[in-house]
């Protein structure tokens, strides 16, 4: 990611901070086919692209549909690239990621523009509070997140999550509907990503007897379940472009058929959605229908990743201490300052999940006082025997030491990890915190089921 410092923040100073001013943003096409225009920003979310849905369009052959988007965030204006062929360019270089800063110059296509903030502000409110429901943060970014939750959770729009894996995205949309008139009505998760191509339709809509091989009777879908409640369609992502049009004439009429059915059920639900991809992305490739991504994201809600919110660290860790061990647990850490440190040190790339999981398994390991540097470094655990076999080991080479050490670490922890999801890999990955291919592959390994 390409950084240059944006000097357009004012952080108002009223005890606690509950917004940030942003200069607006001008954008000044100083070359190309719209040479001397202005386009000024003040949404939280801009897209530009040559589709017309985008908020900039750009009538360029060399630009994407989907070209890149504008993020007003708490550290300032950032440009995205979001899969474009041709890419986006910041001063010369292409970039997936950079912040702009006063006289930035970018280049999409043909056209090249400026950035110009402007001395007019638009204020960028945060929550006051550093929870929301389970979901905890003190940062800028995260109080952004709380603001957004409180403000969308009262209402009926739909809501998109965007998050890498294991930073809270199942526990958001959990919150969201707990903290909505629908609190008292079901709560439906579909995870798009576990389920087989054409089960899908049936878990989502629902089917008659003998519909299809296997139907041996009526069966109610994940809409008619949550009927007055929430759906929550995990890993939107990977739906099939064949359902897609089902799923937005759904969401539109607020009414299904199940399969083999003929017969049109009204239903009263609202739908939550999350994706560790970048559905802008899959716009470019045909993977996702633009009418669908747009109905989905009425609300729009980007998660965090763990490294970029450290000073989060030092909370999280001592709510997971208290979860697992009881209130007093944070104080049998040994040196939490100097944990701490090193915790940050870490780019924690299954994020929280990958947290709460290695406090979990340092707090079952009866070892105290706690030393949770140490469990970062083996991995996620130490086996409760580790420090006897390593005194034991002291005859072997260190290399082949080490490598006993964690084969038998990895043997254990996957043996734990599939017990507690019933052998079900995709689930068991989200609880690591680690890819499906990944797990996968050290199942085999160690020649597991």
């Amino acid at each position: 990611m390409s950084h240059l410092h944006s000097p357009t923040l004012i952080i108002s100073d009223n005890g606690k901070t509950q917004s940030v001013l942003m200069h607006k943003l001008k954008l000044l096409a100083v070359s190309g086919p719209l040479q001397g225009q202005e386009f000024i920003i003040t949404k939280d979310l801009f897209t530009i692209g040559s589709a017309l849905t985008n908020d900039l369009v750009l009538k360029d052959g060399t630009v994407s549909r989907s070209h890149c988007e504008i993020r007003v965030m708490p550290e300032g204006y950032v440009i995205r690239d979001v899969g474009s062929t041709n890419g986006t360019f910041v001063q010369g270089l292409r970039v997936t990621e950079a912040f702009l800063n006063h006289g930035t110059e970018v280049t999409l296509g043909k056209t090249m523009f400026v950035f110009c903030p402007l001395q007019e502000t638009v204020e960028y409110m945060l929550s006051q509070k550093e929870a929301f429901g389970r979901l905890i943060g003190k940062s800028l970014s995260m109080r952004r997140v709380f603001h957004i939750a409180e403000t969308y959770s009262p209402t009926d729009v739909t809501v998109l999550i965007e998050g890498e894996t294991g930073t809270g995205k199942e526990v958001l949309a959990e919150e969201i509907h707990r903290h909505s008139k629908r609190k008292d009505k079901p709560f439906v998760v579909v995870d798009c990503a576990t389920l087989a191509r054409e089960l899908i339709a049936g878990e989502l809509f629902g089917h008659t007897k003998g519909a299809f091989t296997g139907a041996i009777g009526d069966r109610e879908g994940a809409f008619e379940c949550a009927d007055g409640g929430t759906v929550f369609l995990d890993e939107i992502g990977n739906l099939n472009v064949d359902l897609q049009p089902q799923l937005l004439r759904a969401i539109e009429k607020k009414e299904i058929k199940r399969i083999g059915s003929n017969k049109v059920r009204k239903l009263d639900v609202r739908i939550i959605s999350a994706t560790n991809r970048n559905l802008r992305n899959e716009l470019n490739v045909e993977k996702f229908r633009e009418d669908l991504y747009f109905r989905l994201s009425v609300a729009h809600i980007d998660l965090p990743p763990l490294r970029k919110r450290k000073e989060d660290i030092p909370l999280l860790t001592r709510e997971f201490l208290r979860e697992f061990a009881g209130e007093r647990a944070p104080d049998s850490v040994a040196d939490f300052d100097k944990t701490m440190e090193a915790f940050k040190n870490h780019d924690w790339p299954g994020n929280v999940r990958e947290l709460r999981n290695l406090v979990e398994f340092a707090c079952h390991s009866g070892r105290r006082p706690l030393e949770l540097s140490a469990f970062l470094y083996l991995g996620r655990s130490r086996p409760p025997d580790a420090e006897g076999r390593a005194e034991s080991a002291t005859d072997q080479p260190f290399k082949v030491a080490k490598n006993n050490l964690i084969r038998r670490f990895e043997a254990g922890f996957l043996k734990q990890l599939l017990k507690k999801e019933n052998g079900n890999i995709s689930r068991a990955a989200r609880r690591a915190g680690i890819e499906r291919a990944y797990l996968q592959r050290l199942v085999h390994k160690h020649g597991l089921k």
